[in-house]
């Protein structure tokens, strides 16, 4: 049978073919964390796969996570005040993420080019080579191109 491209005559025989766009996990992902890296406000709970183990959080805009370290760092050292090591290490993640903030967000990050989630209260579940459990809840960077696989959500506690 000959099928016509320019018009629908001998088309009813002929088997449409569907071409549907190749989206790979990451793109997925990545469109996902397009919400986080929107406003330093968001946050979308995830769960990923790395070799390391399972990680899950909050995955959230860079300046959150980067405030987010330096409050962890504060909290670290509250007891020692004379710690001006961690003290400028805190100011530092302050000073990197006022820069990324709301009032001055710096370019617009498009999300083929995000590479990073940045999760806050992450908690690690690692394989068995992996070193020992996580049990407080911390500030994580994982690479994308370390995610095997993800889901939306956080696991039962």
């Amino acid at each position: 049978m000959t099928v016509d491209a320019d018009g629908p005559g001998g088309m009813a025989d002929a088997q449409r073919v569907v071409t549907i766009p190749e989206l790979s996990a990451p793109s997925y992902l990545q469109a996902v964390l397009s919400i986080a890296y929107r406003d330093e406000r968001n946050s979308v709970p995830l769960t990923v796969a790395t070799p390391a183990g399972l990680v899950f959080g909050n995955a959230v805009h860079p300046a959150a996570w980067l405030h987010r370290l330096g409050d962890q760092l504060r909290g670290l050292t509250a007891d020692d005040p004379r710690n001006e090591s961690a003290q400028a290490m805190a100011q530092m993640f302050d000073e990197m993420a006022e820069g990324r903030g709301d009032e001055r967000p710096g370019r617009d990050i498009p999300v083929k080019d995000i590479h990073w989630i940045y999760f806050t209260d992450a908690l690690i579940v690692p394989t068995a080579a992996a070193g020992p459990n996580y049990v407080d809840p911390a500030c994580w960077q994982v690479a994308l191109r370390e995610v095997s696989a993800w889901t939306i959500g956080l696991p039962p506690r």
